[in-house]
């Protein structure tokens, strides 16, 4: 899974839709492509690998499905890039920055950092860190 230290760089990276769904297929399914209704891993690719559909329950899907991205006409990379802009922000991005950052309108923007926040305070995104941390302006300790 490739770390980005710009914008430009994740945009040189993942240069279309295609791309942004390859990626986003390594990040979750490292371990072997699985069925996001019934955990089966006997899946094949539909309409050249868009979209899949798994041979136990007969039940067709994307990438998307199971996750904050589902249900959403929004496209991966700007998915990606929306992630990037806000955490990459100290004390966050509002949404009318957000929607010019990345060519969308300000309700859009809104909703995508509605559903980044939601999955943040869910288990969605909290995963034990591991590798190099950096921490700044952070207090440890002090009374109960």
């Amino acid at each position: 899974m490739a770390e980005f230290a710009s914008l430009y760089q994740m945009f040189e990276a993942i240069p279309d839709e295609v791309a942004a769904v390859a990626h986003f297929r390594e990040i979750r399914w490292r371990n072997g492509p699985f069925c996001p209704y019934c955990g089966s891993v006997r899946i094949y690719d539909l309409k050249g690998g868009l979209r899949h559909k798994c041979r136990d329950c007969r039940l067709s899907f994307s990438i998307k499905v199971g996750t904050i991205f589902e249900d959403t006409k929004i496209q991966l990379r700007k998915w990606l890039a929306a992630i990037w802009l806000i955490t990459s922000h100290k004390k966050g991005i509002a949404s009318t920055q957000l929607a010019r950052d990345i060519g969308i309108t300000q309700k859009t923007a809104w909703f995508m950092l509605h559903r980044l926040r939601h999955a943040a305070r869910t288990r969605s995104f909290n995963r034990p860190l591991s590798g190099e941390v950096e921490v700044d302006e952070t207090y440890i300790g002090g009374k109960a």
